[in-house]
């Protein structure tokens, strides 16, 4: 079982996101729980939080499930690309992941790039969840 963040915790990974969204060229980020739980998130446009978490845990549930059944090892990220933008998820270690937003016509490499940078800061404050 997770504890519930602290406000340390809390804090250092909203300037994370913060951090992120003001070095890359994305619309915004969060960082949930594998159970579909919201951590924290900063998004420039009002979303629902809760609904897009659980979204995005099921999606990462089953795409774990797809890489453990075709023998590639452990899920690392997932790529979803709509018409208006792409959402990138993150797996990071200890039960957690980092969703970011990005619009159409950004480069896909270097959001990708930064988002795995800011996952693997994130592990380190996150290990004091656990």
């Amino acid at each position: 079982m997770l504890n519930a963040p602290s406000e340390d915790v809390t804090e250092q990974l909203k300037m994370m996101l913060r951090d992120l969204s003001n070095r890359s060229p994305i619309l915004g980020a969060a960082v949930f729980s594998v159970e579909g739980l919201p951590l924290v998130s900063y998004f420039h446009a009002s979303v629902e939080e809760a609904s897009i978490a659980a979204m995005v845990a099921s999606i990462q549930s089953v795409g774990q499930l797809a890489v453990r059944e075709l023998r590639q090892g452990d899920l690392k990220a997932i790529i979803i690309q709509g018409t208006l933008g792409t959402i990138v998820v993150i797996s990071i270690p200890d039960a957690y992941l980092l969703a970011v937003t990005s619009p159409e016509n950004v480069k896909l490499g270097l959001v990708f790039n930064d988002a795995k940078v800011y996952a693997k800061k994130m592990s380190g404050v996150l290990r004091r969840l656990v």
